[in-house]
């Protein structure tokens, strides 16, 4: 493998894993900034406003990335890699004290298939456009 391929390949794998990352911290910022709303208080939508729109930033890098993701895969073998990101937001809403939602049984085994059907795809390997 050449320097150059290993570059792209590196970069393509950051994308990838950037937007996967940046897309969850979207949800869960926009999850807290709607909880945080409930207080009606004007510190509480200061924190919500402040909340929400760190989850949109977050969320709109995530697309950014994502078209160099696109630019880089197939879409069929990219696009259910950002099932990871489910899996991301289940943890963090779980285990993350602002949200702490419940951890169910059904939701963690949910979560858990996700992950094996993110792996079994990318196992298959990927073919970069044009070959």
């Amino acid at each position: 493998m050449s320097a150059s391929t290993v570059t792209q390949r590196t970069l393509g794998i950051a994308l990838l894993c950037g937007s996967i990352v940046l897309s969850a911290a979207g949800q869960l910022g926009m999850k807290a900034g709607m909880l945080a709303l409930h207080g009606g208080s004007a510190a509480g939508i200061s924190a919500a406003l402040e909340w929400t729109l760190g989850g949109l930033a977050a969320y709109g890098c995530s697309m950014l990335l994502w078209l160099g993701v696109l630019a880089r895969y197939p879409l069929s073998y990219a696009y259910p890699l950002l099932g990871l990101s489910y899996a991301l937001v289940y943890i963090g809403a779980t285990h993350w004290h602002v949200l702490m939602e419940p951890a169910t049984p059904l939701r963690t085994a949910g979560t858990v298939l996700i992950i094996a059907g993110v792996a079994l795809v990318s196992a298959t390997g990927e073919t970069r456009r044009g070959q």
